[in-house]
């Protein structure tokens, strides 16, 4: 699993928006009166994430959040080491699963995969410097609560949704922003497409950059669950410690039927 989360990371942080693997926060149960089953999505086969170890999970992610527009809400470790369980019956609201990996190294060398920079892995031929973030919109009851929906959630690049994407039919335009350190970040490419798309989810159903004021509308042709996804890459501060910073952020909604 090492070096399959290595291979993906490399393809978040270099090669985006084709790649083999996404990352996403995902939700296998939201009942009203029950508690909540979320988990850390990590697959080429959205919304079905695959199994993380324990070993792994530990040393490169952070573990999953469940906030309301009431709140926090706790969360215990679930079956799996990226699945995490609700510890209180979920009420009407709105609600954002919230996950991401730890910051970190990883430089490509010629044996394999490094958790690195490039001062500390003199073999490193690239190396980058990063993490992946995740977040997952869901309304139980009437429509979501907007002015919490459009709020910030601290992510270090971060899609924002403007509107409840459950209000949307299939065509309307559903409009995000796209924050870096909490600023709007004009020309950010962000692609979308609904589970089953293509295989392997190799292609997009949507692109555009996002305008001026970081935003972009997308447009949702069919109902079901999406994934909409954006990157941001620089420079490395010092090159002789690392080539590139980069950062993926996704969000998961979904549409309903018309």
């Amino acid at each position: 699993m090492s070096k399959i989360i290595y291979l993906f990371l490399l393809s978040m942080l270099f090669a985006w928006p084709a790649q083999a693997h996404d990352f996403w926060a995902g939700v296998d149960k939201a009942t009203l009166g029950e508690p909540a089953i979320v988990f850390l999505g990590f697959s080429d086969d959205f919304p079905i994430g695959e199994e993380i170890t324990a070993e792994d999970y530990a040393k490169r992610y952070m573990p999953a959040k469940l906030i309301g527009d009431k709140g926090e809400l706790g969360l215990e470790p679930g079956a799996k080491a990226n699945v995490f369980q609700g510890v209180s019956p979920l009420e009407n609201g709105t609600y954002f699963v919230v996950t991401e990996s730890q910051n970190s190294f990883v430089s490509r060398t010629p044996s394999g995969p490094s958790w690195k920079s490039k001062l500390e892995e003199p073999e490193a031929t690239a190396c980058f410097y990063g993490a992946v973030y995740g977040k997952n919109l869901f309304v139980l009851g009437e429509a979501g609560d907007e002015d919490f929906i459009a709020r910030p959630l601290g992510q270090k690049l971060e899609i924002v949704p403007q509107l409840d994407p459950g209000t949307l039919k299939p065509g309307d335009k559903f409009p995000v922003k796209v924050l870096l350190d909490g600023q709007p970040l004009a020309g950010a490419n962000v692609g979308a497409f609904f589970a089953g798309f293509t295989a392997d989810n190799e292609a997009l159903a949507f692109s555009q950059a996002t305008d001026q004021d970081g935003q972009v509308e997308i447009i949702p042709l069919r109902p079901g669950e999406w994934l909409a996804k954006v990157n941001h890459m620089n420079p490395y501060s010092d090159t002789k410690v690392c080539d590139r910073e980069s950062y993926s952020a996704s969000l998961a909604f979904t549409i309903g039927a018309e």
